[in-house]
């Protein structure tokens, strides 16, 4: 991953970048919560600085009763 420094190489990647490395356990730690969709993807992430293009997700009726 050459595009990536050694401070902390996993930190520093998108949510599409981590699928093509196969890098499924830390997909699944940060999306969790989903806050923010990737328009460019699809992938939902917690965090907006976790996707290329973030758009926000529409809260459902649901999401209240349980959260």
């Amino acid at each position: 991953m050459s595009d990536v420094g050694d401070d902390s190489p996993v930190e520093q990647l998108k949510m599409c970048q981590l699928k093509a490395g196969g890098l499924m356990q830390e997909i699944d730690r940060r999306s969790t919560k989903p806050t923010v969709v990737c328009a460019k993807c699809g992938a939902k992430a917690n965090e907006a600085h976790q996707v290329h293009n973030p758009i926000p997700l529409k809260k459902s009726l649901g999401d209240s009763f349980w959260g």
